[in-house]
């Protein structure tokens, strides 16, 4: 798995970071070539070649955002292979060549970051005490797990941090996501993958050299990392199925309710951002994500005449049948079977935190936290809508409103979604109408 991004310069800040991880890049490679030991040829070559077919290969999208590759795996292994000076090499030639890239800002940063990613690895290994090459032959089982394993096993955490870091600080600048949020979406992302990585490539390493296979072992490793990568492409076409799905039930309820698909996708946003501060793991963060961008779905059971009207000018008995919807959405998605999780967060989101809401009458972590969520950003968007003026109003001005009903939401949900609007401000721009 890899993390790569595409640049389009929007601070002007950005041009300098490119340039300083670049010119890092240039001079850590020209420092390992001068001070250290150099690497074989013919072994350099054919991890180039790897990393280059891996890059290539890769699955664009798996979800989360993450693209998959084999790049990980075999700079791991240069480190033990080729040294500090072949793994930068290994990095940066693997990504020199992108197809799937047209701007060259964005194929230089990717080059300049993977060969930094493999210099880290390599000097790592190296400082720990890792011996290269023909130095692990004769050495028994304990020795290698000293000279090898533990050194090897660190230098793909320190890869991995650096990749974190890196990556956090581009999409910080070039997109405005706050650079900690970033961060720990990559490590929630992509970290726990990385200890598979070491493993792997702790095992091509000795396959190498201990067991004596040589350039052969390249061939053992990359045959079943092809059928991960096969297994990773259904995933990722699973994924994208998904968000066909939802665009196609926004799509029929903006048919019925044109400003709902706009409050859709506002919404969707916030909830991600709402549950990234509450630190829920990448799957819950997902449902959260259905939740929020389907809470509305149930209009498409309810009269037009109602949804068109100012929701003050509703009767007791018309709001009542309004605030159904939730429950009708729920009927609607049922049967489906990725929006299974989600659907408790839609039928919900009228709970109130006391117990005093519909249509369950649940109280407090009863009720499912897909549906706290929901029920706080859809006040939210309520919320910034000012009634006297018809535009936009402060977030100091939501935040107060939010906590002006102690015991309608989740004080946690509020505090979070309060600081989420602090970092990210107001998702989308802000349209009028019925929402709830």
């Amino acid at each position: 798995m890899s993390n790569t991004t595409t640049v389009t310069v929007r601070s002007r800040w950005l041009p300098a970071y490119l340039a300083g991880v670049l010119a890092l890049s240039l001079v850590t490679g020209v420092l390992a070539w001068v001070e250290l030991p150099r690497p074989e040829l013919w072994p350099l070559l054919l991890l180039c070649l790897m990393g280059i077919v891996s890059f290539q290969i890769r699955e664009l999208d798996v979800g989360l955002r993450i693209s998959f590759s084999f790049l990980s795996i075999i700079l791991v292994a240069s480190a033990a292979i080729s040294g500090v000076f072949g793994a930068w090499v290994v990095g940066s030639v693997s990504m020199l060549v992108d197809r799937n890239q047209r701007r060259w800002s964005a194929t230089m940063f990717n080059a300049a970051m993977s060969g930094l990613l493999g210099a880290a690895g390599g000097l790592t290994y190296a400082l720990l005490g890792g011996v290269e090459g023909d130095g692990m032959l004769g050495k028994d089982t304990a020795e290698l797990a000293a000279t090898v394993g533990w050194p090897l096993l660190a230098a793909d955490v320190v890869a991995c941090l650096v990749n974190a870091v890196l990556l956090s600080g581009v999409i910080h600048l070039d997109q405005g996501v706050p650079f900690g949020v970033q961060l720990r979406r990559v490590l929630t992302g992509s970290g726990v993958a990385y200890i598979g990585y070491g493993i792997i490539g702790l095992l091509f390493v000795i396959l190498w050299f201990p067991a004596g296979l040589g350039a052969f072992s390249a061939l053992l490793i990359m045959a079943p990392l092809l059928a991960a990568r096969w297994a990773f492409v259904q995933y990722g076409e699973e994924m994208r199925s998904h968000e066909r799905t939802i665009d196609t039930l926004v799509t029929a309820l903006g048919t019925k309710e044109p400003a709902a698909v706009d409050r859709s996708h506002r919404a969707a946003a916030l909830a991600e951002w709402v549950a990234e501060e509450l630190g829920l793991p990448p799957g819950q963060i997902g449902t959260v994500r259905y939740a929020a961008t389907l809470h509305e779905i149930g209009h498409l059971g309810v009269a037009t005449r109602l949804l068109r009207r100012p929701a003050d000018s509703l009767t007791p008995a018309e709001r009542r049948v309004l605030d159904r919807h939730c429950v009708m959405g729920a009927r609607m998605i049922e049967g489906i079977d990725f929006l299974e999780d989600a659907r408790s967060g839609i039928r919900h989101q009228h709970e109130r935190f006391d117990g005093e809401g519909r249509p369950d009458g649940l109280a407090g972590d009863t009720i499912p936290v897909a549906a706290r969520i929901v029920a706080v950003v859809a006040a939210v968007e309520r919320a910034l809508v000012d009634p006297t003026t018809g535009g936009r109003a402060a977030i100091a001005d939501v935040a107060r409103q939010l906590q002006g009903d102690p015991g309608r939401f989740d004080p946690d949900v509020v505090a979070a979604t309060i600081v989420a609007l602090d970092k990210h401000g107001v998702p989308l721009r802000t349209t009028t109408g019925v929402s709830s």
